[in-house]
């Protein structure tokens, strides 16, 4: 179940619904997950300070079960996401941030189905 958080201070209408459809099908490939477990939330216009910069930057949170491990993939997720992010936003390596969290089962509480 990946959980995807995007932040950024760019304006909301520079990052289309498209752009979320397409990082949910990026996340799914990358994890080798089916896209109906995932989920992308996207806030704009959040005010930020980066390096000390307002400059248009973003973080781009990834949360999923026991995916994210020394020794694992994260190197070059980072570097599949990074080039998504900056073909899709024009913002350069310098203002973005990719961060990684390892969940656990204990970690997520589901709705009764």
């Amino acid at each position: 179940m990946p959980l995807c958080t995007i932040t950024t201070n760019l304006p909301d209408e520079k990052l289309s619904d498209t752009f979320l459809k397409e990082t949910s099908a990026l996340i799914a490939k990358l994890l080798d997950k089916d896209e109906k477990h995932v989920q992308v939330t996207l806030f704009c216009n959040v005010r930020t300070i980066s390096s000390g910069s307002l400059e248009p930057c973003m973080t781009f949170y990834l949360s999923s079960f026991e995916r994210f491990r020394p020794g694992d993939n994260n190197r070059k997720y980072g570097d599949e996401i990074g080039k998504f992010l900056a073909e899709k936003t024009g913002l350069p390596d310098s203002r973005m941030r990719v961060i990684f969290h390892d969940l656990q089962p204990i970690d997520v509480g589901f709705p009764p189905l």
